[in-house]
């Protein structure tokens, strides 16, 4: 056979191969293994580490901050007008665009007032028959009074007399009281305006029925405005009248400044908030008005402590906190708030070490404790 010529038993041969291949492939296979656990390993520890630059971070300092009581608020015109009507009828004619400008008892809606003249055609004729009545009992009263005193007629005729014409005073003065109020149903059907301003809203048009005590018109005297705002009764002591305020307005950047011309006298029972009003300095334009204000009323104490910038803080205004590389690790430091200065951005805060770095850079929580690494660009 040939297989004895060669001298080599073939089972052999193959049993040989499937061992040299197994082994071959275990090797491999740890190989990957080791390879993944490597990248694996290497990845995880990628992961585990953030890289900050040390423009991110900000030392916290010991320092002074000048005692501020911030206050928020709302721009609002001293003059303002709702304009009603007075009577019901039907409006003929209205005057008066949104933001056009009207003058005192200028006429702003004519209203159908027939009904109205009627009546006081009637109201006049009845006052003038009246006028008769009283004359003529007024010469009858006269009459017998002299008659009474030479002794003609009894003194309960003279009496009667007398209580007639006083009964036809009382109808007069009645009769006038009726013109009075025809009239002012008259005057009222044209509608004018109380005050001289700008034209805010407008809610009546023509062929519309109105009724007494209806809003037809809102005006606002922009000439003179003024600072609304509040603050805690907890810092009543730092609000007095004449003090200068800072504010900032609300799409504007500069600025500002106000003069406190009236404080309320008490408390706002629901927020336990202090109202005051301050004069501008500087002139505001009329689009001002309802605009936000936020600003500060600067005492001349000072605190001491560890100042952090103002917009480092998260969740400023519920459990305020801030991100701080402490031991070369991030953590999220809940911190306490004594005082802010909005102008110069800083705020004097507890709960901080004078050592730690304060990131400028917002993390999520699943990066608290997490290992950090400052390099530089």
């Amino acid at each position: 056979m040939r297989y004895a010529r060669t001298g080599k038993n073939p089972s052999l041969i193959y049993v040989k191969w499937g061992i040299f291949t197994s082994v071959l492939s275990f090797s491999i296979f740890l190989t990957g293994c080791d390879s993944k656990e490597q990248i694996k390993s290497t990845t995880k520890e990628d992961i585990q580490i953030i890289k900050m630059i040390p423009e991110d971070l900000v030392e916290v300092q010991s320092g002074t901050l000048e005692n501020v009581v911030n206050f928020t608020g709302t721009v609002r015109p001293i003059v303002q007008s709702n304009v009603q009507a007075q009577v019901s009828a039907q409006v003929l004619e209205v005057h008066g665009l949104v933001g056009a400008y009207v003058i005192k008892d200028q006429v702003l809606v004519r209203l159908n007032n027939q009904d109205h003249t009627s009546r006081l055609s009637q109201a006049q004729a009845n006052l003038g028959a009246v006028k008769a009545h009283v004359e003529l009992a007024r010469s009858i009263m006269e009459r017998k009074k002299r008659l009474f005193n030479q002794g003609f007629i009894p003194k309960i005729e003279y009496e009667q007399s007398r209580v007639d014409y006083e009964a036809q005073l009382e109808n007069l003065n009645a009769q006038r009281a009726n013109v009075a109020i025809s009239q002012k149903a008259t005057h009222d059907a044209n509608i004018t305006s109380p005050i001289s301003g700008y034209i805010t809203a407008r809610q009546v048009e023509p062929g519309q029925t109105v009724s007494p005590g209806q809003t037809l018109f809102q005006i606002v005297d922009t000439s003179q405005l003024e600072i609304q705002g509040a603050i805690s009764a907890d810092h009543q002591d730092a609000l007095r009248l004449g003090q200068i305020v800072h504010y900032q307005l609300q799409g504007v950047a500069e600025p500002l400044q106000a003069q406190v011309v009236r404080v309320a006298p008490t408390a706002n029972s629901t927020n336990r908030q202090i109202e005051f009003f301050a004069q501008p300095l500087s002139s505001l334009s009329s689009i001002a008005i309802g605009a936000y204000v936020r600003g500060e009323i600067r005492q001349s104490a000072r605190q001491k402590g560890l100042l952090i910038p103002l917009n480092s803080i998260q969740s400023i205004e519920n459990q305020p906190y801030v991100w701080i590389v402490r031991d070369e690790k991030l953590v999220k430091k809940p911190i306490q708030i004594l005082n802010q200065n909005y102008s110069g951005n800083m705020a004097l805060v507890d709960g901080l070490l004078p050592n730690d770095q304060v990131s400028r850079v917002t993390f999520t929580d699943q990066d608290h404790n997490k290992t950090v690494n400052v390099t530089t660009k």
